[in-house]
């Protein structure tokens, strides 16, 4: 659409016309059914008997860091799993769940058993952390957990937990720790995925957990009764089953179109790791890929063998000012009709004021070859608005869904503004055009009231997206004050301060303090994304929905006898606003619509049974609002002759 130009839709309704003519494709747009939150911490805290008063403190009232998984036999049943209770020197009291059987609509909650022994958790550790969850077939879901001591015997112990639900996420096992060992912490960033096809080259049900120990990248696997420590690898103590043998973290597993395990990760150079629980990633590391092509033929309990790493591109995130955040850490995802590999995460390469976009690279070999890193945001790139926290899943369709984080800092560091959004956007064309940003969050994320670890708020590494069956899931985990004028939490604080609960190493920083105690309030939030039309019973997030303003103006609804066919014509907004895309429905039966200098399609209203014909034209504009119009009109039999 040229700017300036009106659009034109010649709308098109006949009986047999109710679905899109073959070969002509619908035009959908993406819209948020719901953002709900899932539940909040119910731990409490308990107050540290010993060490730092600030850094070895459970802070109440704060979820962390979540994953999320989606049943591929029912997209209505979704589990999302993280962190509860976080303590900023690593970790957290134990790890907890949320799970939904109706499309994210309403969801229990409550903690993934025996991980921890904070009260009432029954487990064996102090601490646990990087909570990930994946949907294997039969309503399998498996939970997977960092677990780890502290204190107790040097803090040396540190092993992988997995829980796993066979009814969908709502009750769950004893987890199985599948390493366990005592060698100063160095288990780390876990992550987990389960063969869900029964294609050739595939072990369907297989699931896989991958994650570094510094120095080297380990995994494991199992293939059935997986809650059952006999069925996983052995667990060797001192030296597992490797993937690649150099410093790495963020290790990312998928499985293959042709039942491969694929793995992205960012690899650094060798050093001692900064923190108990996950070491901080190198700035200047890179992104590599790699495979074990016979996974999925490989018989148990044979090792796998990977391929040498390939490198996808240099990480050049600038960081996340005033947050622990992702720094560049990949995600990945695989499109299961082309087979094509998808990596993003934030990186500052495109940038002039030192902030980050979102930004991806593909493979359509199976990666054995990648693409230059491009950005997903839309420009400008000098904004001062950080992009980061990078998420994606890939639909059966190969649509590509695209969630991050969004700040604009360009008032003062540490605090910038207390207010964190999210944005999705989708590709329907292997990465060559997106749409535009849609924000998801009803309420947006308030910082100065979250977790607090190292430099300041802490949301997570990581958060997740996933798609099945068309619908698509983005979770993540939001600060908000209780009440109006509640205490700021976390407040500014200086690099090398005298304080020994102020671990800032950045030149400015926002840190907890004993005044924000207990005025910190982060919870876990999912939103339902799905094409085309909204459900009347859910109203849309925030600022995306605007009926004030009509997008379309219609033919007047005359008597039936005349006007049934017509043209509906589309406008810009005023100003600078355009349309960027548009839905026409009859009756909420969507109908063709043609791009090219217009929008087409055909309306006829001829030979229809008598009754009311509802016509709607949504439409999606580049300030991520959408326009709605609609008009009713009523048809008729054909009179007959008199006489």
């Amino acid at each position: 659409m040229r700017r300036g130009a009106a659009w034109a839709v010649a709308g098109v309704l006949a009986a047999a016309l109710l679905a899109p003519a073959a070969g002509a494709s619908a035009e959908t747009a993406p819209v948020v059914v719901r953002d709900v939150l899932t539940g909040t911490d119910p731990l409490g805290t308990i107050n540290p008997v010993a060490g730092n008063s600030i850094q070895d403190y459970v802070q109440p009232d704060t979820q962390i860091e979540p994953s999320i998984a989606v049943n591929p036999a029912n997209p209505l049943n979704a589990v999302t799993v993280y962190q509860e209770g976080r303590i900023a020197g690593g970790g957290d009291a134990t790890n907890g769940f949320a799970t939904t059987f109706d499309g994210g609509a309403t969801w229990i909650h409550g903690e993934l058993p025996g991980l921890t022994t904070y009260p009432g958790q029954g487990g064996a550790f102090e601490r646990a952390s990087d909570a990930v969850v994946a949907f294997g077939p039969g309503n399998l879901v498996y939970a997977n957990s960092l677990v780890f001591d502290a204190t107790t015997g040097g803090g040396l112990r540190s092993g992988i937990a997995v829980n796993v639900s066979k009814d969908g996420g709502r009750s769950w096992s004893q987890p199985v720790i599948l390493q366990d060992d005592r060698l100063g912490g160095t288990n780390d960033k876990n992550w987990i995925v389960v063969d869900n096809s029964d294609a050739p080259g595939h072990h369907k049900g297989r699931v896989y957990v991958v994650w570094d120990r510094v120095a080297p990248v380990v995994y494991d696997y199992c293939d059935h009764d997986c809650d059952q420590l006999s069925n996983w690898l052995p667990d060797l103590q001192t030296i597992d089953p490797i993937v690649f043998p150099g410093q790495g973290i963020g290790a990312y597993p998928m499985v293959l179109n042709s039942g491969a395990l694929g793995i992205v990760l960012d690899t650094a150079t060798i050093g001692a790791p900064t923190g108990p629980d996950e070491p901080e990633p190198n700035g200047n590391s890179q992104h590599v890929f790699i495979a074990a092509p016979a996974a999925g033929q490989t018989p148990f309990p044979a090792p796998l063998a990977f391929l040498p790493p390939i490198e996808i591109s240099p990480n050049n995130s600038n960081g996340v000012a005033s947050q622990r955040a992702s720094d560049g850490l990949p995600a990945a995802a695989v499109d299961p009709k082309s087979g094509a590999i998808y990596t993003v995460w934030d990186d500052g390469r495109f940038r002039t004021d030192g902030k980050n976009d979102a930004v991806f690279s593909v493979s359509t070999d199976e990666g054995a070859t990648w693409s230059a890193a491009k950005p997903i945001n839309p420009p400008p790139r000098n904004d001062k608005v950080n992009h980061y926290l990078v998420s994606i899943a890939v639909g059966e369709d190969g649509a590509v869904h695209v969630s991050s984080r969004q700040r604009d800092e360009s008032a003062a560091a540490p605090l910038f503004t207390n207010q964190i959004d999210t944005y999705y956007t989708e590709s329907r064309d292997g990465g060559k055009t997106w749409t535009a940003p849609l924000k998801v969050n009803s309420k947006p994320s308030q910082p100065w009231y979250g977790a607090f670890s190292r430099n300041g708020t802490f949301e997570g590494d990581y958060e997740q997206t996933a798609s099945s069956g068309g619908s698509t899931y983005i979770t993540r985990d939001q600060g908000a004050a209780a009440s109006p004028g509640e205490p700021q939490a976390l407040t500014p604080t200086t690099q090398n301060s005298s304080d020994p609960a102020n671990s800032c190493s950045a030149s400015a920083c926002v840190a907890l303090t004993e005044a924000g105690k207990g005025h910190q309030h982060q919870a876990t939030w999912v939103a339902l994304i799905r094409e085309g039309v909204l459900p009347q019973t859910a109203p849309a997030a925030g600022p995306t929905v605007s009926s004030a303003e009509a997008v379309a103006t219609f033919p007047s609804s005359r008597p039936c006898a005349s006007r049934r066919r017509f043209t509906i014509r589309l406008h810009d907004p005023r100003g600078r606003e355009r349309l960027v895309s548009a839905v026409v429905l009859v009756n909420r039966r969507r109908v063709a619509v043609r791009r090219g200098r217009r929008l087409r399609a055909r309306i006829d209203l001829r030979g229809l049974p008598r009754g009311t014909i509802t016509i709607r034209v949504i439409a999606r504009t580049n300030r991520h609002r959408r326009l709605t119009s609609r008009r009713t009109y009523r048809t008729c039999v054909a009179r007959r002759p008199k006489g």
